[in-house]
């Protein structure tokens, strides 16, 4: 049965895309959040500035493998959804979307593991 809006299986096969772009897209996110700010690397602390990126790059693949690649993949599949389904037939436009959706819950969840320590204390 065809989709109401017209999308039809296109608005899944963007969510899709969108996991697997903000899983791909998290270790540059750590590391521009590291240049920028600070990112936390397990069992050794802060890293920050240029010098820290390629760590927290590396302690962004550790958190990925922890469990942070399916939270990350629900996320941006739901924001890829959305985007798709708010696209109405553009699929340049969906596309765009789609990409900027993903990029976007990457740096969030970034910045997330960044400020975490002001919501639950130091960890």
């Amino acid at each position: 049965m065809a989709d109401a809006s017209g999308t039809g299986g296109i608005a899944w096969k963007a969510a899709l895309v969108a996991a697997g772009a903000a899983i791909a897209l998290a270790p540059p996110a750590a590391a521009l959040v590291a240049v920028i700010y600070r990112f936390p690397v397990p069992l050794s602390g802060y890293v920050s500035g240029f010098a820290g990126a390629g760590t927290a790059a590396v302690a962004s693949l550790f958190y990925l493998v922890l469990g942070g690649a399916p939270l990350l993949g629900i996320l941006a599949g739901a924001a890829g959804f959305a985007a798709a389904r708010s696209a109405k037939g553009d699929t340049r436009r969906l596309w765009r979307r789609t990409f900027a959706a993903a990029a976007c819950v990457a740096l969030l969840s970034a910045v997330a593991l960044a400020v975490l320590e002001f919501f639950i204390g130091p960890w």
